[in-house]
């Protein structure tokens, strides 16, 4: 499980509640899990704050969660996010995605304080991105989630994404042999993976 929070925030109401679920209400492989739509827009639309809505995800390798573990996480995340405040003080979208084959809670809540109107800052990066941290990688811990910081889970091969879908291919061909080759115990260094390659007829810049 990763966090993310979005850089915008900006824009009026629609635009992340239809996002989340569709312009119809019926966007494919979305569930609304808890909030009101129609109330965070509302209320992101009144905002008289420059940054109108705070909004991220909770992305996980798994592909599914019981709905038991969805509910604690929530309650979880938006107490280590707003600590002191109470449920009342302040609104949350939480929106469930599986369209990608894999589990996201998407959340949005509007910047303000609903019992005085004040303005609310849910996320502050320099001074909340360590405690965040934690608490993902408590929750990590505890429900046995899958870490993105695992080595098991590292990518052998890590390509920029404007990279040509050709040459994507080829880099990936060539990763899996010099994998195989180390599998093999043929290629042990770097010294030997630059042999392999101009072996084979590659100009190793």
């Amino acid at each position: 499980m990763i966090v993310k929070f979005h850089a915008r925030g900006t824009g009026g109401g629609k635009g992340p509640t239809q996002y989340l679920l569709g312009r119809d209400g019926q966007r494919e492989g979305a569930t609304l899990l808890r909030g009101d739509p129609e109330q965070v827009a509302a209320l992101i639309d009144s905002s008289r704050y420059a940054k109108k809505y705070t909004s991220g995800v909770l992305s996980f390798a798994e592909a599914d969660l019981p709905p038991e573990q969805k509910r604690a996480l929530m309650d979880s995340f938006e107490q280590a996010l707003l600590p002191g405040l109470e449920a009342r003080q302040y609104s949350c979208l939480w929106v469930e995605h599986q369209d990608k084959g894999r589990l996201e809670l998407n959340f949005v809540i509007p910047n303000l304080e609903l019992t005085e109107g004040k303005r609310l800052q849910p996320y502050y990066h320099v001074a909340d991105q360590r405690r965040v941290d934690a608490w993902a990688t408590v929750q990590r811990a505890e429900l046995g989630l899958s870490d993105p910081k695992d080595p098991a889970r590292r990518r052998a091969l890590i390509t920029p994404r404007d990279l040509p879908p050709e040459r994507q291919q080829v880099a990936q061909q060539i990763t899996d042999g010099l994998l195989a080759l180390a599998a093999q115990g043929e290629v042990r260094s770097r010294a030997d993976v630059l042999e392999k390659l101009t072996g084979a007829g590659f100009q190793v810049a």
